[in-house]
């Protein structure tokens, strides 16, 4: 048995699944509407701007994720384009950043609960900064020696180089490398004790020493008689951009095999957007089941060198979670046949 480790307070909202099953259209659209309701009701919207609160008022559906999205582009875009490590940090007031904690938690930024299933065909961690590439292996570990079931472990990101505090982090944490694809293969080999990988296939332009965004490469283990893959997708525009999480997500989809349900794991502030991205692509795309949890605070304890989440790290996510599922609703509402 699975013992909760991630547990969530009673006030959390559940976070989007897809069970792909007849009728999950409809069923997350409700959850994602419900998500938003939450949000426009909560005090921390007035903290930043009452006229924009009172505007929303009695406004749901479309036009109330329309309107979120706007205040978010507004009052909390502190990337400007840029890796979330290099995000200006803004000043906030007592009840602001008060308002950011309480919402963070009702929202599911903050913990979950444990899978709610025994047993996946795969689980998907998402890449992300140099501290992800650890800390997602160790939950993945942490879940197997709890009893989770699973038949592939799969590590999906890219080979964005290392930026800002990363480039100090990486050697501390044993990372011997430069980018997230290096911090994901050595989270997995320390997670799970691994050597070399017996198996490495992928595609090099050779255009320099960088990796170039149509590069691709996957490495492969097994453990356990299970299999263990980390894999750096390549971007579906590479003249433009390197990959981003949905270009990850295809990539692996187009490839697996004999796969029907999925467990994704993330960083706790992060779970509503990577689940509601998941369930637009690797759910209503492609018909996996897909249920997003967050990774523990054992797994995420890396002692000194660990992540501290602060008020405009909520805010920040939180502007991407209202876009992840504004997107979310666009998709539920065509497979609904609703638009």
């Amino acid at each position: 048995m699975i013992a909760p480790c991630c547990l969530s307070a009673p006030n959390v909202i559940e976070i989007p699944r897809w069970d792909a099953l007849p009728g999950d259209a409809a069923r997350c659209l409700t959850r994602v509407d419900e998500w938003g309701l939450r949000l426009r009701d909560s005090a921390v919207l007035a903290e930043f701007s009452e006229p924009v609160a009172r505007r929303v008022t009695g406004l749901h559906g479309a036009e109330l994720f329309d309107a979120l999205d706007q205040f978010a582009a507004d009052h909390w875009d502190f990337r400007g384009g840029r890796e979330r490590n290099l995000a200006r940090t803004p000043g906030f007031t007592t009840a602001q950043s008060s308002g950011l904690e309480a919402a963070a938690e009702e929202l599911g930024l903050m913990g979950t609960l444990p899978p709610r299933q025994k047993h996946y065909d795969a689980v998907i961690m998402t890449g992300g900064m140099v501290r992800a590439g650890i800390v997602k292996p160790r939950y993945l570990r942490e879940l197997s020696e709890r009893g989770l079931q699973w038949n592939e472990g799969i590590f999906l990101g890219g080979f964005r180089q290392f930026g800002g505090d990363e480039t100090l982090l990486a050697p501390r944490l044993g990372v011997d490398g430069d980018n997230e694809f290096d911090a994901m293969t050595a989270g997995m080999r320390q997670a799970f004790g691994l050597g070399a990988p017996p198996s490495t296939h992928g595609f090099n332009s050779a255009t320099g020493n960088e990796p170039q965004p149509s590069d691709w490469r996957e490495d492969s283990w097994i453990w356990r008689g299970r299999t263990l893959r980390v894999i750096a997708a390549p971007s579906s525009e590479p003249e433009r951009r390197r990959a981003n999480t949905v270009d990850t997500y295809r990539f692996w989809a187009a490839r697996a095999k004999g796969i029907r349900s999925v467990l994704i794991l993330t960083t706790p502030i992060y779970v509503p957007y990577q689940g509601a991205g998941a369930i637009e692509v690797l759910g209503a795309e492609c018909g996996f089941s897909i249920e997003t949890v967050a990774v523990s605070a054992a797994a995420s304890d890396l002692g000194e060198n660990s992540q501290l989440f602060l008020p405009h790290h909520r805010a920040q996510e939180l502007r991407s979670a209202i876009h992840g599922m504004r997107n979310l609703r666009q998709t539920l509402m065509v497979v609904d046949g609703r638009d």
